[in-house]
């Protein structure tokens, strides 16, 4: 398998970012399509190790225009991959670029899965026990339909991917009856209910570190701020934890017998650790990295294009989505989108 990394587009240099991919190509037994700078690349290219330099000019920055970004900068580090990834030359991409233009340039020239209207970006929230969150930043602004849709896909990834048996489905809202929320979440919520998953009706969001569902569904914008706020809340505790043990000499001596747990903690409440988030519904393998991906995101985010392209995900929604071009739909978009 050859996987193909943008090491340009993040918040961070590409020094910090290599490392991770040196050792994702080591444990993982995989090939790395190393895309940047040819001063950059070149030096670490070795092909006894998997490590193979793919020279790109330019990058798509976190403040261009989505469209306009495909458009003028064909050549960047993103747009090569996608191409890399057009062209065959590669079975993934991972990138922690400007999540509008991975977005748009994977649907357009990757193109979605044939009956799938919307895309979204699938996270794994590592908390006590391990959800999807479907969307996490990629739709602002949904209908009930690529709500539905959502679940279907979190569902199908929980299945196959966490290995959940009857993955419980949930609508994130602003309370749990069904008759809370915006319009468009009243009306999808009749939707999943009629759609033969496991939906559980709506969670709050103070449920969520407690297991409450196996998939929770919502818009980008409202999971992106529920996500962030999460990591928020994993890197606040650690910070509390690591104050309380050394306040003084009797904490410290303290520390010493629950340090294995305490580590362990901190690692699973690391969004770093879930490395990055599958694009759902695009027609090939897409991961959207963290924007400040550092060495450790960048080694799970390849990890996990490695799990996501061999559970064989896309080919469940081609069975599940599939639709033929004369029912009034080209590549699962149809004249309403």
């Amino acid at each position: 398998m050859r996987i193909a990394v943008d090491i340009m587009s993040g918040d961070n240099s590409p020094e910090k970012l290599i490392n991770g991919v040196l050792r994702a190509a080591a444990d993982f037994g995989v090939e790395i399509a190393l895309i940047g700078d040819k001063a950059v690349v070149e030096q670490y290219s070795d092909e006894a190790k998997g490590i193979y330099p793919f020279p790109s000019e330019g990058v798509v920055t976190m403040e261009d225009d989505a469209l306009a970004a495909i458009k003028e900068k064909e050549n960047s580090s993103m747009g090569h991959g996608i191409n890399l990834m057009k062209s065959g030359e590669a079975d993934a991409f991972v990138s922690p670029g400007n999540t509008g233009a991975l977005l748009s340039a994977a649907s357009i020239k990757l193109r979605r899965v044939k009956g799938i209207r919307r895309a979204a970006i699938g996270t794994v929230v590592p908390l006590d026990k391990p959800f999807i969150m479907v969307d996490a930043g990629a739709n602002i602004d949904v209908l009930p339909e690529n709500l539905c849709q959502f679940g279907y896909m979190g569902s199908l990834y929980a299945e196959k991917v966490l290995g959940v048996d009857k993955p419980r489905v949930a609508l994130l809202c602003n309370g749990t009856e069904r008759t809370k929320g915006l319009p468009v979440t009243k009306a999808a919520y009749e939707l999943l209910e009629t759609a033969g998953l496991n939906f559980i009706g709506n969670v709050e969001s103070r449920e969520l570190p407690f297991g409450c569902c196996d998939v929770l569904v919502c818009d980008g914008f409202t999971g992106n701020i529920a996500l962030k706020l999460i990591e928020g809340m994993g890197k606040f505790m650690s910070n509390t934890i690591n104050g309380i043990f050394r306040r003084n000499l009797l904490t410290k001596l303290a520390y010493l017998p629950c340090r294995r747990n305490i580590k362990a903690l901190k690692k699973r409440m690391d969004a770093r650790e879930a490395g990055g988030a599958p694009l759902l519904g695009v027609a090939k393998p897409v991961i959207k990295a963290h924007g400040n991906s550092d060495d450790v995101c960048i080694y799970n985010a390849i990890r996990q294009a490695k799990v996501y392209t061999e559970a064989g995900i896309i080919s469940e929604f081609e069975k599940k989505f599939g639709r033929s071009d004369t029912d009034g739909t080209q590549n699962g978009v149809s004249s309403a989108d």
